[in-house]
């Protein structure tokens, strides 16, 4: 079996006022066979807003805009 890399991430955002961070999404750029492949791959997940995100999240889309 060959070697492969995996990217897991956390978004989180503090707001303005706000004591702590909160998540507010996560991914994974699952598995590839450079550190390189998964670098773009989990780069993509997040300038395309295409992040998982769970109960009380925001939707990426909504993100900064």
């Amino acid at each position: 079996m060959a070697t492969e890399y995996q990217i897991d991430f956390t978004i989180t955002r503090r707001e303005d006022g706000a004591h702590d961070f909160e998540e507010i999404g996560f991914g994974s750029s699952a598995a590839w066979d450079s550190v390189n492949q998964a670098i773009e791959i989990a780069a993509a997940i997040v300038q395309n807003r295409i992040w998982e995100t769970g109960d009380g999240m925001p939707d990426p889309e909504t993100v900064d805009k």
